[in-house]
């Protein structure tokens, strides 16, 4: 594996041990993957969290936004999902943004 690869992975798995000390802390079942997008100047770490305790949006968001703070920029959107075949969840994803240059 290439230094590059090494970094990316290593912060890969920085940002999901982050995000899973916390779901875990307020009883969310863990994200198990989370997808890195390479542009020109920037790599991009995306992922998803479901959630059916709606009580707990606002709180997961602020942990989210602790977490997220210590990188370049990222964004946190929410939606409720109505679906036919499970109770009505909210899906909260996310998006970390890191320049090019630290990842190299």
């Amino acid at each position: 594996m290439k230094n590059k690869e090494i970094k990316t992975e290593n912060i890969k798995i920085e940002i999901t041990t982050k995000i899973n000390e916390v779901l875990t802390e307020f009883d969310i079942p863990e994200i198990n993957n989370i997808a890195v997008i390479n542009l020109k100047n920037q790599k991009s770490y995306l992922g998803s969290i479901s959630l059916f305790d709606f009580n707990k949006i606002e709180t997961i968001e602020n942990k989210l936004i602790e977490i997220f703070k210590d990188y370049d920029s990222y964004s946190i959107k929410n939606k409720e999902i109505v679906s036919c075949c499970k109770p009505t969840y909210n899906n909260i994803n996310f998006k970390v943004n890191l320049d090019k240059k630290i990842t190299k």
